[in-house]
């Protein structure tokens, strides 16, 4: 095997875009349990010039998505890093243009077209065209941006006075996304009355990377579009809350939520193939992905997010209870494996190249 090189991770310069925990704790981390590794990284901020490839085995871009739409300057810069190290034979891990395949509506076209259970979307720029984009997705929607992955401002409709209040409320364009009822699933299926699937509406996240699958959360709420900020563990993480359990109340559902959640993360999924190859679609080769499972073990995807929030295991919610500091670790630990798999098969390359 030839001389180890450096892996070059690309991230936004200040003020050029949003900005995750992920990464910081991603190397605080891998300096903590393989320095020698972490010695090989180093950071190219977008703005800052040419980027320096010299002796790099491996380009990660970690920027926010959809790259085009968001930071279109960023982008431009990507793809100029992205052509020079095609030029040079370097690896590249998501690409400029893979991050720019997230819109909800680009993602949805382009899973359709792959055959990914997931949702249909559509793309509506008149506010007078919204109710009958609603009717042909099925009548129940969500109505969103197409360029966010945060949970804000984003509506249901399911009748003619939402379709109002949305012609009010959101600025045009807008993504209209097929909604799904899982929890309704779940009831129709006969699920025991005490199920958390079908009390409730869920979302679960799992990280992908190429070919692996490793769980991260699973979360419960009682609207349809669920998320950190509206879970159940959420709520029932707030001071008053975590009193009352002292006491029994909600205690059983406290218990059930914890339990469902540390299952969730313990069992490797048997719908592993079908989000890789989501991820896989897309043209990315890692990310986080949200979906959900339905009654008979199949899964409906909802997005895959290349740039996502990963917090310090001691900043999780209920951290102590879901144990989320061994999880972080173990995830943060597992992206190392696939990142170190990935130069490998790099330095494999090469030695077999210059063997022929």
């Amino acid at each position: 095997m030839g001389t180890q090189g450096d892996i070059l991770i690309v991230v936004h310069g200040p003020g050029r875009g949003r900005g995750v925990p992920t990464g910081n704790v991603f190397m605080e981390r891998l300096q903590a349990t393989d320095r020698a590794f972490a010695a090989r990284f180093r950071v190219h901020e977008t703005g800052s010039g040419a980027a320096d490839l010299t002796n790099v085995d491996l380009i990660l871009f970690w920027l926010g998505d959809p790259l085009r739409e968001k930071y279109p300057a960023c982008f431009m810069e990507a793809m100029e890093i992205a052509a020079a190290a095609r030029s040079a034979n370097i690896r590249i891990l998501n690409s400029p243009e893979a991050l720019s395949n997230t819109t909800k509506t680009r993602q949805s076209a382009i899973w359709h077209k792959e055959r990914v259970p997931s949702a249909r979307a559509r793309i509506v720029n008149k506010p007078e065209n919204l109710a009958q984009i609603c009717k042909d997705l099925g009548g129940t929607c969500i109505v969103r941006s197409d360029v966010e992955h945060a949970q804000r401002d984003v509506l249901i409709v399911r009748n003619e006075a939402d379709v109002r209040r949305a012609v009010e409320t959101c600025e045009f364009p807008v993504a209209v996304i097929q909604k799904f009822d899982i929890r309704g699933e779940y009831r129709a299926a006969g699920a025991e009355p005490s199920s958390l699937f079908r009390r409730y509406h869920h979302k679960a996240r799992a990280f992908v990377f190429g070919d692996a699958v490793m769980p991260s959360h699973l979360f419960f709420a009682s609207g349809p579009v669920v998320g950190l900020s509206n879970c159940l563990l959420k709520r029932e993480a707030r001071p008053r809350r975590r009193l009352a359990h002292r006491i029994g109340y909600n205690r059983k559902l406290f218990d059930d939520m914890i339990r469902e959640d540390k299952t969730y993360f313990e069992t490797d999924p048997l719908y592993a193939r079908t989000l890789a190859h989501g991820v896989r679609a897309l043209g990315l080769d890692f990310a986080a992905v949200d979906y959900s499972i339905r009654p008979d073990g199949s899964v409906v995807l909802w997005e895959a997010n290349p740039y996502f929030w990963l917090p310090r295991g001691e900043e999780s919610v209920l951290s102590e209870e879901r144990n989320a500091v061994e999880r972080v670790n173990k995830s943060l630990d597992w992206m190392a494996d696939q990142l170190r798999m990935a130069v490998m098969d790099v330095h494999d390359q090469t030695d077999l190249m210059r063997a022929s």
